[in-house]
């Protein structure tokens, strides 16, 4: 196993330009892991790798979590509609994740309240033993048990709702995913890991001595160099190929309407699940499952899925829901393994994960969700030594890991639109320097969650943003 030569000069990447970064990379021929994708699941590859003691370098070809990980639910979750599917494993092992994260990250994660309101008592019934068996799955990862709660309790909780007679409340986690991407990535700097964003990696054949060739380009400059890796890990979720099967979620943010609890409706007219949250000073409904050939990102969702959104969450509320009340919508695309038996739904696949071995030295993880990121870390790092591709190394310790914060940008959409210059001023230079935004949407989307909750505050940023970064650059 080699240890990295450029150790301090990996562990202080946060502040360094992009070219110093980039010749960090060239400086060392050989690394023991090279990641390709930063998303969740990249990132964390990354992370335990490092923890591990592996030198390793990860490639992005666009900006961290700027695919379906910065677009997530925003909900840390064991996932309650997986116990009508009797997939009890997969429930099982999201919970303890869930528990996890909200240990290691609590500066963007918490446990939420959620209610589900029901019309009658044989409803609440059935809810409830499914919840129960929901806690009991959690075991002593559980947050918070489930419970009987009367009209009045949720018109505390959820003024915006309909009167309903009786309602059931369980517990999950919240959290702000773009947020949690860059704290992770921060303690994977930390640790020695070469994070390189916008610097697209592609498979070249394998050297002399067996270890994958990587050629790495940058879209920035197009600058090329061809690194030695001893473990190639493809992390790149929905842009995985005939693997996934690929399912469009998308979501619409609103002026807070009133919830102080999470709201889910296991059942809509047409049998879709819809939930709203209480999520950084605005509520987020979501979310659609629609079956795609490929993710096609755009700043906003599609008008019929907004208009789906809009009608099925007004036959819950007392007021109904206008289009003029969003401030944002957004889509994100679950990439979902395609398993031996599967319906043709995209709700009707797991959201499991899959560890499979491509090539001699090569990796590809696949499928699962935000909440499950560090285990399908774990899981492809633990392959790669049971394969023999990589030497053993000190045991996965990424469940013990307090994710590092930053202050700054964590808590920046508290004073969302009223930042004076000074602040904007050093809004852009920790995410240029600590964290390698290039852009302004990697600030107003990636850094800041501006873009996915105001965008119309957003556009008014950009001159003041982009002044500031010709300063940075």
């Amino acid at each position: 196993m080699q240890k990295s030569n450029n150790g301090q000069a990996a562990k202080s990447a946060q502040g360094l330009s992009r070219d110093r970064t980039w010749q960090t990379i060239q400086d060392q021929p050989t690394w023991d892991v090279c990641v390709v994708g930063g998303g969740a699941t990249g990132l964390g590859t990354a992370l335990d790798a490092a923890a591990r003691g592996y030198s390793v370098v990860l490639a992005e070809a666009e900006d961290f979590a700027s695919g379906a990980s910065s677009r997530s639910s925003k909900m840390l979750h064991g996932g309650v509609r997986y116990l009508q599917q009797l997939d009890f494993s997969l429930v099982k092992e999201a919970l303890h994740e869930r528990a996890t994260v909200l240990a290691n990250a609590p500066h963007v994660a918490s446990v939420l309240p959620f209610v589900i309101p029901c019309e009658s008592l044989a409803h609440a019934a059935f809810y409830s033993s499914g919840l129960k068996l929901y806690d009991l799955l959690a075991g002593r990862h559980n947050v918070g048990r489930s419970h009987y709660i009367s009209s009045d309790e949720i018109s505390l909780q959820a003024s915006a709702l309909k009167t309903r007679a009786h309602g059931i409340q369980y517990f999950d986690g919240l959290f702000d995913d773009a947020r949690l991407a860059q704290s992770i990535a921060s303690s994977a700097r930390q640790r020695g890991a070469v994070l390189m964003n916008y610097c697209r990696a592609e498979m070249n054949g394998q050297a002399d001595d067996g270890s994958d060739l990587v050629s790495l380009t940058r879209k920035d400059n197009s600058a090329q160099h061809t690194l030695r890796a001893r473990c190639t890990i493809f992390a790149t979720g929905a842009w995985s190929g005939e693997r996934v099967a690929v399912a469009r979620g998308s979501h619409i943010v609103l002026r807070d309407i009133g919830l102080s609890s999470g709201v889910l409706l296991p059942k809509t007219p047409d049998g879709r699940v819809l939930y709203m949250l209480p999520w950084l000073g605005h509520t987020l409904i979501g979310t659609t499952d629609i079956s795609v050939s490929c993710p096609d990102y755009s700043d906003t969702a599609p008008q019929d899925d907004i208009d789906w959104l809009l009608r099925t969450s007004s036959q819950a509320l007392k007021k109904p829901l206008d289009a003029a009340q969003i401030t944002a919508s957004f889509v994100g695309y679950r990439p979902l393994v395609r398993m031996p038996g599967a319906g043709k739904k995209s709700s009707q696949f797991s959201r499991a994960h899959l560890v499979e071995r491509v090539a001699d030295r090569t990796l590809r993880v696949v499928g699962g969700k935000w909440t499950t990121y560090r285990r399908m870390a774990q899981d492809a790092l633990d392959a790669a030594i049971v394969h023999g591709i990589l030497p053993k190394s000190k045991p996965c310790s990424t469940d013990q890991i307090a994710l590092s914060p930053n202050p700054l940008l964590d808590n920046a959409w508290l004073t969302q639109g009223q930042w004076s210059d000074e602040q904007i001023q050093k809004i852009v230079k920790s995410a240029m320097q600590d964290e390698s935004a290039c852009s302004v949407d990697d600030i107003l989307y990636r850094r800041l969650r501006t873009g996915f909750t105001d965008q119309a505050l957003a556009l008014n940023l950009q001159p003041k943003l982009e002044h500031w970064i010709k300063k940075f650059a």
